[in-house]
């Protein structure tokens, strides 16, 4: 049958080089994990913005204004999640037992591996552009016309480094987060299969399980995520490096200044990875479906 319904393999769709090229299970982490990106952005995105933040801007921007600065999100969410689980599947491929299984160290390796890709390439860049862009369009007279003249314009008056401000503290947090959601996800998994590996585990428990991995997550980077948080905004150019301004905290708010914010921060963590682990369940299954080995 011929049109949109016509079927096209994804070993059709893909250009040859990459076919040949790059391993299947770095493939399938590298697209499954963006177009789960992609749709946990959007289902998540207004969830990063406080409740009285959300009626001024209505009453000042229309409905349309809660959605500025979404296109750096989904993008961004998009190209963390390919990095994250393309690196990750593909040391998984590389170093797992003939079973698929790993062992606890190399657990530990493959989600840290895959948070310190996702910092370096990633995250580091976008988030910076990210909060700096939200931040200046909530102000009186924005000075950026849109995330490319964002992009330019720092890049013209600070150079790389400007959007790579808190690479220390962001490789840190990404790091130990994906390492700990990477490490409980398989523990989580083992323990529901209880030995049997042909168990399969449905898209509701994998919620939960992706809920109880973010919320760890959550109170142990929690004060790491601040610093990142400060050294991204545009006060962070007061900053020496994450030290000093985890420092700064401290002199400020003693212990409390680690740890503002955690409510939305684990309302979000659960539910953005609850979404990850049930998305990436169902397009690794569509993308098995369409590869022809």
């Amino acid at each position: 049958m011929s049109g949109i319904f016509e079927y096209h393999s994804v070993t059709e769709t893909l250009p040859k080089w990459i076919y040949y090229q790059f391993p299947k299970e770095m493939l399938s982490g590298i697209l499954v994990g963006g177009a789960t990106g992609c749709m946990n952005a959007i289902v998540t995105f207004l969830q990063t913005i406080p409740f009285d933040c959300v009626r001024e801007t209505i009453r000042a921007h229309g409905i349309a204004g809660l959605y500025k600065g979404l296109p750096i999100v989904v993008s961004g969410k998009c190209a963390a999640m390919s990095c994250r689980f393309g690196t990750s599947e593909l040391l998984k491929s590389q170093i797992s037992d003939e079973n698929g299984a790993l062992s606890h160290s190399q657990k530990v390796l493959c989600g840290l591996a895959a948070g310190l890709a996702e910092a370096v390439f990633v995250v580091t860049p976008f988030e910076t552009l990210k909060v700096k862009f939200i931040q200046d369009q909530g102000s009186q007279h924005p000075k950026y016309h849109g995330i490319s003249h964002e992009t330019r314009v720092i890049l013209k008056t600070e150079g790389l480094l400007g959007v790579y401000k808190g690479v220390g503290a962001t490789t840190l947090k990404v790091g130990c987060d994906q390492m700990m959601r990477f490490v409980a996800m398989e523990h989580l998994k083992e323990f529901y299969k209880s030995g049997d590996n042909t168990k399969g585990i449905s898209k509701p428990m994998l919620g939960i399980m992706g809920a109880v991995a973010g919320a760890l997550t959550v109170f142990a980077n929690t004060p790491i995520d601040v610093v990142k948080t400060r050294m991204q905004s545009h006060e962070g150019g007061e900053f020496r490096n994450s030290f000093h301004c985890a420092r700064t905290i401290w002199r400020e708010n003693k212990f409390a200044g680690f740890y503002k914010g955690t409510t939305p921060r684990l309302s979000r963590a659960c539910l953005e990875v609850a979404l990850t682990q049930m998305l990436y369940d169902f397009f690794s299954k569509q993308f098995e479906y369409y590869w022809v080995k």
